[in-house]
């Protein structure tokens, strides 16, 4: 990955999503619990993404506004599987790790969408929060915070409860 050359922080209580930028192109995003930090010096992309984390933090369903995102390097069935959750499964749905296999036309790769999910680069812009274990359990989260954090952004949503967590 590329060295930002620029890096925001937008906030909208209880959320922070910091964003990596380079030239343009967002590298990377990270969520995490808001913790008084207030946004500075925003870009126009920071302050749509901020407006629509405002409203996403309002529980209304979000369509996240389209970014350039670099998704140049990363192996074809990577991109199938971020770009996938990101357009098929929205606001309030959830999904599994084989159903997202499936989805992203790989049925039986549910091992290697856990593997993606856990090094997604752009957290709750490609939501990997809505990705469950088969049995509808609340399974790992690597942003800061973990499940705990991947509960909150699915009471946000509305989204079906999982049945139980496992790590």
């Amino acid at each position: 990955m590329r060295i930002a050359d620029k890096t925001e922080l937008l906030v909208a209580w209880p959320l922070a999503l910091e964003l990596s930028w380079h030239n343009g192109v967002l590298l990377g995003s990270r969520v995490r619990h808001a913790r008084g930090q207030v946004p500075t010096g925003l870009t126009a992309a920071g302050r749509t993404l901020l407006a629509a984390l405002e409203r996403y933090v309002d529980g209304q369903a979000v369509a996240w506004p389209r970014v350039p995102m670099e998704l140049h390097g990363l192996p074809e069935f990577t991109r199938r599987v971020l770009l996938a959750l990101r357009d098929r499964v929205p606001h309030g749905a959830t999904t599994t790790y084989g159903g997202l296999a499936t989805l992203a036309g790989s049925p039986g790769a549910a091992r290697a969408v856990g593997q993606i999910m856990a090094r997604n680069p752009w957290p709750l812009l490609v939501p990997c929060h809505r990705v469950l274990g088969a049995d509808g359990a609340l399974t790992g989260f690597s942003a800061e915070g973990g499940l705990d954090l991947k509960r909150l952004l699915l009471e946000i949503e509305n989204a079906a409860q999982p049945v139980a967590c496992r790590v």
